[in-house]
């Protein structure tokens, strides 16, 4: 029978690093060339940077010993390094995240490639605020290390979903041209194109030499200087997702560093209902949700729904999806109570419920195109609906139920319940209570007499028995979570509702989603 002795093993390496002993290379590390000692043999084998090096003629030798020098690693990186080679430990808690981004790049040039996984996987779990501090000097780590694949995406994805890290910041003015494209080319970027068009003209003027702030002191050699400096930038801005109010306010002034062709493009977009531009190609931006329960084909669902459309209107046609989500409310995250429920949501406008039924994954819930308050009385509208769908991934089997009678109490606000809808109530959220109830009297649609709900964590409460998934009807429910998920931003006015979103811009008023 085969026996392994690793510990053994590892034990002996370790005392080797403590000693050194009969060592024979020799590293002058950092600027003030402080000496590390080390064997060949185990570097060789450990790091495929000095295997390479050992081998070749470039290599200085004297009186028995190689010679390194190694100025851009500190002689404490090169110490941390040597002891994984050695032993195959590494503490990072010890470190903040700029020491702990110096032993990942020093990694990286000696190819230790599972210590390069480790250090990556170790700061985006336990020290992402290193991103926030420094947004461009992490963005210039990882796209000038091709072998930081895990930390670019994780960094990529925390910028587009939060923008302001990079460009609340001051820093971002000195970012690369090469960094500052690759950022304007991602569709998750969650962004208003016309800010990101702000930030880029600032970027642009910011750099040396630096031109003057006020577009009417323009010369034409300085609109010449920024055309040049955005040249590769412009095209990458999507300008059909402009309004026209905000060209001719924010871009019209800078027209001179814009191609005829490309403003003519813009134009005709503008003028042309429904004309796709031949120019800029991108599609929107994605839309980024901050839910638990829906993703992107569900919310392109409920646009059609709010819109009165047929369910695929928003898939089908390619068309933006004219709302922007925003997180109001998870009960997972600020608990069940309606006194929670109408401090985070009254007066937010209208709102969608979803709740999830657990041991399933059937969702279902309501609209309310009608601000919540606590004034203890109904609503009264044809614009509500309810819902139900089996499933998020696969939407093809949703069913929506509009208000067919008693309209006048379509929507119910009390202080004491969280979101109801109906006279009967069609929909019931109790007061810090997991007991959801259905009593049918507005709303034509089948779903659940009962639900239960708990919060998202705690899916094993047992109570009652459940349907199976996608059984909609009498019976009992349990509901895993609900959350009041969006405000809904109207994004763009369109063909027979540009007085509606005029009279909401007006009022500075918006539309909000619940979900």
């Amino acid at each position: 029978m085969e026996s392994t002795f690793f510990s053994d093993m590892a034990e002996d390496f370790k005392q080797l690093f403590e000693t050194m002993e009969g060592y024979d290379i020799k590293i002058y590390a950092g600027d003030d060339s402080q000496e590390i000692h080390a064997h060949s043999l185990v570097l060789r084998a450990r790091s495929p940077y000095f295997r390479g090096a050992l081998s070749s003629e470039w290599v200085k030798k004297e009186k028995g010993y190689f010679l390194f020098k190694k100025p851009n690693v500190s002689a404490q990186v090169f110490k941390i390094i040597l002891k994984w080679v050695y032993c195959g430990i590494v503490d990072l808690r010890e470190y903040e995240g700029p020491e702990i981004l110096k032993i990942l790049i020093a990694s990286d040039e000696l190819g230790l490639q599972k210590l390069i996984d480790f250090i990556q996987k170790f700061l985006i779990d336990n020290r992402d605020d290193f991103l926030r501090q420094d947004p461009v000097g992490m963005l210039y780590i990882i796209t000038r290390h091709l072998g930081f694949v895990s930390l670019k995406r994780f960094c990529l994805e925390t910028i587009c979903s939060d923008p302001d890290i990079l460009f609340k910041s001051k820093k971002y003015l000195t970012l690369e041209e090469d960094v500052l494209i690759l950022i304007l080319k991602y569709d998750e970027l969650l962004i208003d194109e016309i800010e990101l068009w702000d930030c880029l003209i600032k970027w642009g003027i910011e750099q040396k030499p630096k031109l003057s702030n006020d577009v009417k002191k323009f010369s034409d050699k300085d609109f010449k200087t920024l055309e040049e400096r955005l040249h590769n930038c412009i095209p990458l801005i999507r300008f059909h997702e402009i309004s026209m109010k905000d060209y001719y306010l924010k871009i019209r002034p800078f027209r001179k560093i814009i191609s005829e062709e490309l403003e003519d493009d813009i134009l005709r977009c503008y003028m042309v209902p429904d004309a796709k531009p031949a120019h800029n190609k991108f599609p929107p931006r994605k839309i980024a949700i901050d839910s638990l329960l829906i993703n992107k084909n569900v919310t392109l669902l409920f646009a059609s729904w709010i819109d009165k459309q047929q369910n695929t209107y928003y898939s089908d046609n390619e068309k933006k999806i004219p709302y922007k989500f925003e997180l109001l409310f998870r009960c997972s995250r600020d608990g069940n109570s309606a006194y929670t429920f109408h401090q985070k949501c009254d007066n937010q406008g209208a709102t969608i419920v979803i709740a999830k039924i657990q041991n399933s994954e059937q969702l279902v819930g309501g609209y309310a195109p009608l601000d919540w308050n606590s004034s203890n009385s109904y609503k009264n509208t044809y614009d509500s609906f309810l819902f139900s769908m089996n499933n998020k991934n696969n939407i093809s089997g949703a069913t929506i139920g509009r208000v067919y009678q008693n309209y006048h109490c379509a929507i119910f606000c009390h202080s004491g319940y969280g979101p109801t809808f109906g006279a009967g109530n069609d929909l019931y959220c109790p007061n810090s209570n997991n007991n959801w109830s259905r009593n049918p009297s507005s709303y034509n649609i089948s779903i659940p007499s009962s639900f239960i709900v708990s919060d998202w964590e705690s899916v094993d409460a047992d109570i009652g028995q459940s349907k199976s998934p996608g059984s909609l009807g009498q019976g009992h429910a349990n509901v895993k979570n609900w959350t009041v998920v969006y405000t809904i931003h109207a994004m763009r006015a369109r063909k027979g509702f540009a007085i509606f979103f005029q009279n909401f811009q007006n009022s500075n008023l918006y539309i909000y989603w619940v979900c």
